[in-house]
């Protein structure tokens, strides 16, 4: 009998047992099935902070603008555009970093930033790929090379006369050192052999504003958005782009390529970051966003208007993207030896 009663109770146990752990298992997958749905469900609860690394008036302050405002109509909540210019981004990624990371604090992220900074830097307070987590991109520029109208040159291979003439008063203006507009000066010198002294200013849109001056013979390559108004108007001469592909708003200006520089195909991509602390979740939700705002018709028009090209690539392609520019302007870095302290 007494036998029979310890059968029983253990009985009893193992299928309590059972049963406890088969609810806890089913609780557990529950959660699992839960989370995708919270992650799919995440949208911005207060204002976004738009981080543009550049100052206002300058390209990227341009066309970040653009993005901000078709953000703000995507998410319906009000986007707060922070220019935070220097170290060609460095500041701007050190108040994403130090900023919560709660997906209210946005980056506007740059070939600069991301792929060139790596290469030409001694010393970055930043790994692109380590500390930030993209989003995915939405537009390319091609650049254009543009003069003062006192420059009496209005092609590639006349400035390049000019200079090889004149190797001591032809200078180049670049947004700051180690930006993409000082790497594409240093890819033309090393091209075309001709004596060109670098000259760093802070930011685009003083380079632009000295240009129209008409104080000095000086060239400059830059994004379209603050030069093809002063191109249209005969404020400032552009001698070429850096694409295969002509500008729609310029199409008479001539690419480098089709100047002497067949291989010269360089253009400026544009995205969106947040810092690599934030959780799966929000980044998740947040591609999913950036991914169809990429897609969105009046926002590709607007960012055109600007001279942006549509780009759109997922989180994973452009990561992709920014691995291989990485590596290519890092050579050509090394091989101009160029290099920023």
């Amino acid at each position: 009998m007494n036998a029979n009663l310890d059968l029983s109770l253990s009985h009893f146990l193992n299928r309590f047992i059972f049963t406890g752990l088969c609810e806890l298992v089913l609780a557990l997958m529950c959660l699992g099935f839960a989370y995708p749905i919270q992650a799919q469900n995440w949208s911005p609860s207060k204002p976004i902070r738009f981080i543009i690394p550049q100052v206002i008036g300058g390209g990227a302050d341009t066309i970040g603008r653009v993005i901000a405002q078709g953000l703000s109509e995507k998410t319906s909540q009000s986007v707060m555009v922070d220019n935070k210019p220097g170290t060609n981004g460095g500041v701007a990624v050190d108040a994403l970093l130090h900023a919560p990371s709660d997906g209210h604090q946005v980056l506007l992220v740059f070939t600069s930033l991301m792929a060139i900074n790596p290469a030409v830097y001694a010393k970055l307070n930043y790994d692109p790929l380590r500390d930030l987590r993209v989003l995915g991109s939405l537009c390319e520029v091609p650049l254009l090379m543009i003069a003062n109208t006192a420059l009496e040159v209005n092609t590639l291979s006349e400035f390049i006369n000019y200079a090889k003439a004149n190797p001591n008063a032809s200078f180049g203006a670049s947004s700051g050192n180690g930006t993409f507009s000082h790497l594409l000066l240093e890819l033309l010198k090393s091209k075309t052999g001709a004596p060109i002294t670098h000259v760093p200013f802070k930011g685009e849109a003083a380079v632009v504003q000295y240009i129209m001056s008409n104080q000095g013979p000086m060239i400059y390559i830059g994004t379209p958005s603050p030069i093809i108004g002063p191109v249209q108007t005969a404020r400032i001469k552009a001698l070429g782009v850096t694409t295969h592909a002509r500008l729609e708003q310029l199409p008479s200006v001539q690419p480098l390529s089709e100047q002497g520089l067949k291989d010269f195909n360089e253009s400026f991509w544009y995205g969106l970051a947040v810092s690599a602390s934030t959780p799966s979740a929000i980044v998740a939700s947040l591609s999913g966003t950036i991914s169809e705002l990429s897609q969105n018709t009046n926002l590709s028009q607007s960012l055109s208007r600007v001279g942006c090209a549509s780009m759109s690539m997922n989180a994973s392609d452009f990561t992709e993207r920014i691995k291989s520019d990485i590596a290519k302007y890092g050579s050509i870095a090394k091989s101009v030896g160029m290099k920023v302290d």
